[in-house]
C-alpha cells in the first residue's frame, strides 16, 4: 500500500512536467503569434477568453461539490455510489454545455459592448464561435476526470495533456507560419481539446469497468439534496473568482483600450503560466488532502495544512520574486520597448499573483473539507468589493490600468485573507489564527525581503547586455533565492517535513526499479 506522500509526488511530478512543455511551447508560440498575427488579435485573446470564463459560471461549482463527494467512497471502495456520482455529474454537464453554448451564440450581437476600440476584422464571430465551441466541447467528456483525482491518479491527465499541447503547439506554430491565418489556429486549438478530453474519457472507460455496470445507477435523496446544497454555495465562489479574475481584461479593453489590453496579456501570458502551475500542484494534492480529511484527526490535519502552506509560499514566492525583477527586461530583449507596462503597474500584477496563489492551501481544505456553505458571505462580498473599487480607481479617479489592478487587491485583502483560514481554524481545526498570521506575515516578510536584493541586483547589476547576460543573472538569482530560503528555514519543522518526505519517495522509487 503506497503513501499518501507518494501519490501526491507522483502527481506532482507529472503535473509539472506536464505544465512545464505546456509553458514553453506557449511561450513559442506566443512569439510566433506576435510576429504573424499582431497586438489587436493578441487582445481579442484575452478578452473572448474571459467572456468565455463568465459564461461558464453556469458550471456553479458542481464539480468541486461532487469530486468532494467522491473522496468518501473512492477511500471505502464504494464502485456503486461512485458510478451514481458520476452519472449524477454526467447529466449536469451536458445540460451546462448545451445551455453555455446557447447564451454564448446570443452574445454575437453584443461584442462591440466589450470593445472600445472595435477592430475592421470581418471574421471577429467565427473567431468568437470558436472560442465559445472550445469551452463548450469540454462540458460533455471533462466530468469522468473526477474520479482519477478521487483515486489519486492524476498524473494519467497529466500525461495525455502533454502529448496533446505539444502537438497542438507545434501544429499552431506551423499554420501561423504558412498562412497566417487566425481561424485555422483556433480550428487547431478546438480539435486539441477535443481529443484529449476524449482520450481521457476512453482511459476512464477502460480501466473503471464497474462505471459500465452502474451506468444507470442514481444516487439517494439524501446524498443528492447535500450535492445540490453544495453546488448552490459553489456557484458563489465560482461568481466572485469570474468577477475577480475575467472583468480585469473587459474593463481594460472597455474604458482603456483594446490595444493596452494586448500589451497586459503580454505580462498575463506568464501570470497563467505560474497559475497553471500551481492549479497542477493543488490538483496533484488535492486527492491525497481528501483522504486524508476522510480519515484523519484535526490535529493531524493542521499539521498537514501548515506544511502545504510552507511549500505553497516557498513556490509562490519564488516565481513573484523573478516574474517582478525579470519580466520588464525579458520583454524589452522579447518584442520590444513599445510592449512594456511601467514598474508600478508590473509591481500590483505579482502583487496580486502572491496574493492569489499564497490561499491555494486554503481553497484546498475548504474543497476537501466541503465547507462551501461557510464561504458563501465571503464570496459575495469579494466579488462586490472588486467591482466597485476597480470602478471607483478606474473612473473618477482615471488610474487606468492601475486602478483596475488595485480593485483586486483591495477586495482580496478585505476578504479571502482573513475569512478563509478564519473558517478552516474555527470549523475544522478547532484552534486560534494566531499561529496562522503569524507563519503568513513571517513569509511576506521574506518574500518582500528576499525580493527588494533580486530586484536591486536585477536592475542595476549589468554586464554586456543582451541574453547571455539576462540568462546569467537570471539563473544567478534563482539559485540565491532558493539559498536564502533554504538558510532561513533549515531547520523549521516544515522544510525538515519535506525533506524527509523526498527521501522516503526516492527510496521507494529505488525499490521499485531494483
Amino acid at each position: 500500500m503506497k503513501s499518501r506522500a507518494y501519490y501526491s509526488a507522483r502527481n506532482l511530478v507529472f503535473a509539472l512536467t506536464a505544465q512545464g512543455m505546456d509553458s514553453i511551447l506557449t511561450f513559442i508560440a506566443r512569439t510566433v503569434f506576435i510576429y504573424t498575427l499582431g497586438e489587436t488579435y493578441l487582445g481579442m485573446n484575452g478578452l473572448f477568453s474571459d467572456i468565455l470564463t463568465l459564461l461558464s459560471l453556469a458550471e456553479l461549482g458542481c464539480g468541486t461539490a461532487i469530486i468532494y463527494a467522491m473522496y468518501q467512497p473512492a477511500a471505502k471502495g464504494d464502485e456503486q455510489k461512485l458510478a451514481a456520482l458520476l452519472n449524477l455529474y454526467k447529466k449536469i454537464y451536458i445540460t451546462l454545455g448545451t445551455g453555455i453554448s446557447i447564451v454564448g451564440l446570443c452574445l454575437i450581437p453584443f461584442l462591440d459592448f466589450f470593445i472600445s476600440d472595435m477592430p475592421d476584422i470581418p471574421e471577429l464571430p467565427f473567431i468568437y464561435i470558436l472560442y465559445l465551441l472550445n469551452t463548450t466541447c469540454t462540458y460533455f467528456f471533462s466530468y469522468k476526470k473526477s474520479i482519477l483525482m478521487a483515486y489519486q491518479i492524476h498524473h494519467v491527465v497529466s500525461k495525455i495533456t502533454m502529448i496533446t499541447v505539444i502537438s497542438q503547439n507545434l501544429l499552431q506554430m506551423t499554420i501561423l507560419f504558412l498562412t497566417h491565418n487566425f481561424l485555422l489556429y483556433l480550428v487547431i486549438q478546438l480539435l486539441a481539446t477535443f481529443f484529449c478530453n476524449m482520450a481521457i474519457s476512453l482511459y476512464v472507460d477502460r480501466h473503471f469497468v464497474f462505471l459500465k455496470e452502474y451506468n444507470k445507477e442514481k444516487l439517494d435523496k439524501e446524498s443528492k439534496a447535500d450535492i445540490i446544497k453544495n453546488i448552490k454555495a459553489m456557484f458563489l465562489d465560482k461568481l466572485s473568482s469570474a468577477v475577480v479574475t475575467s472583468t480585469d481584461n473587459m474593463l481594460i479593453s472597455k474604458f482603456v483600450s483594446t490595444i493596452v489590453l494586448g500589451y497586459y496579456s503580454n505580462y498575463t501570458l506568464f501570470v497563467t503560466i505560474i497559475r497553471n502551475i500551481m492549479l497542477r500542484v493543488s490538483d496533484a494534492l488535492t486527492g491525497s488532502v481528501g483522504n486524508m480529511v476522510s480519515s484523519e484527526n484535526p490535529k493531524h490535519a493542521k499539521k498537514v495544512f501548515e506544511d502545504l502552506l510552507f511549500m505553497n509560499f516557498w513556490i509562490i514566492a519564488v516565481f513573484s520574486i523573478m516574474l517582478f525583477s525579470f519580466i520588464n527586461p525579458f520583454i524589452m530583449l522579447w518584442i520590444g520597448e513599445s510592449y512594456l507596462l511601467q514598474l508600478p503597474i508590473v509591481f500590483i500584477i505579482c502583487l496580486n499573483m502572491y496574493m492569489r496563489y499564497i490561499r491555494n492551501t486554503q481553497l484546498i481544505f475548504i474543497d476537501t473539507y466541503g465547507l462551501f456553505q461557510e464561504i458563501r458571505i465571503k464570496c459575495i462580498s469579494e466579488a462586490l468589493i472588486n467591482l466597485i473599487a476597480s470602478l471607483i480607481l478606474l473612473i473618477p479617479l482615471h488610474m487606468g490600468v492601475s486602478g483596475i489592478l488595485l480593485g483586486t487587491f483591495i477586495s482580496n485583502i478585505t476578504t479571502n485573507f482573513w475569512f478563509e483560514p478564519y473558517i478552516i481554524y474555527k470549523k475544522r481545526f478547532k484552534e486560534p489564527l494566531k499561529g496562522y498570521f503569524k507563519k503568513f506575515f513571517l513569509y511576506l516578510g521574506i518574500t518582500l525581503g528576499a525580493g527588494g536584493c533580486v530586484f536591486w541586483f536585477a536592475e542595476y547589476v549589468t554586464f554586456n547586455g543582451g541574453w547571455i547576460e539576462f540568462a546569467l543573472k537570471f539563473f544567478g538569482c534563482l539559485i540565491f533565492l532558493n539559498g536564502i530560503f533554504a538558510g532561513i528555514f533549515h531547520r523549521q519543522d516544515e522544510y525538515l517535513y519535506f525533506k524527509e518526505k523526498f527521501a522516503e519517495v526516492l527510496e521507494v522509487r529505488r525499490q521499485r526499479r531494483s
